[in-house]
């Protein structure tokens, strides 16, 4: 481009005239306009830079700018979730502790009834016909100790005592065979004992020879007849399950008064 100038000068001083004082004046001219094209040039290209440098800077202003959208979008929507979160948790806390309340409420109003339960099991243990009599006991002295453990919850108390409550009503839809030795009219003798639910309770001697029952009335042990001595044999064995069952005629004796 500066060329062309160039020429187009020279060819302008040499139709007016060719003369060397034309041409020197139009080189000089020529040069301050080279001169001038060149800033020119210069000023384009430098600006060009600078216009490249802002597209650039633009460019990545733009992208950051999205950069910063996205993350504002994102942290919005955990904003909204941690939001939810928090209420949702806040409604669990007040549930629980709405239990907790109902519970606390719950434990002083059940605890005296446990231990009114626990009261009732000790005394039919003491009155009832002597079966079992260390296995009962022991049970409801567990069942002592474990009212009075603060350790110990609530719901376990209650699942221990309805444990117990079981245990005994069952005693009176079930039959057993087990030995015991008994005092029967001063003596003491090991025996084979049969429990007929809690309606009856006999005795026969291991050389099954004698029998007897126990006196719910009078409280303790007495001798049968030996006309009964086969039909308790019998039963021995039913409940021990060596026969199978059979129709048996047992004295279940008098009731007692209470």
């Amino acid at each position: 481009m500066y060329s062309r100038i160039l020429v187009a000068v020279f060819m302008m001083a040499w139709v007016a005239g060719g003369t060397l004082p034309v041409l020197a004046q139009s080189n000089q001219v020529a040069e301050e306009i080279g001169k001038s094209v060149q800033q020119a040039v210069d000023t384009r290209q430098a600006t060009q830079k600078e216009e490249e440098g802002w597209r650039s800077e633009k460019q990545a202003l733009l992208a950051a700018y999205d950069r910063l959208q996205e993350e504002e979008k994102r942290l919005r929507i955990t904003s909204e979730q941690l939001q939810a979160e928090t209420v949702a948790a806040e409604v669990r806390i007040a549930s629980m502790e709405k239990q907790l309340r109902d519970t606390e409420e719950i434990s002083s109003r059940i605890l005296p009834f446990l231990q009114e339960l626990v009261n009732r099991l000790k005394k039919q243990v003491l009155s009832d016909m002597p079966f079992l009599v260390k296995e009962r006991t022991q049970r409801i002295e567990r069942l002592t100790e474990l009212m009075t453990d603060p350790g110990v919850t609530v719901s376990e108390k209650y699942r221990k005592v309805m444990e117990a409550l079981l245990v005994e009503a069952e005693y009176g839809n079930s039959v057993e065979v087990y030995q015991e030795t008994l005092s029967v009219a001063g003596t003491s003798r090991l025996v084979n004992i049969f429990r007929l639910g809690r309606i009856g309770l006999f005795y026969q001697s291991l050389d099954r020879k004698e029998c007897g029952a126990y006196d719910v009335a009078a409280a303790e042990w007495r001798p049968l007849a030996d006309a009964f001595n086969r039909a308790v044999g019998t039963a021995i064995d039913i409940g021990a399950k060596r026969r199978p069952i059979e129709l048996l005629t047992l004295p279940l004796g008098r009731m007692a008064q209470r």
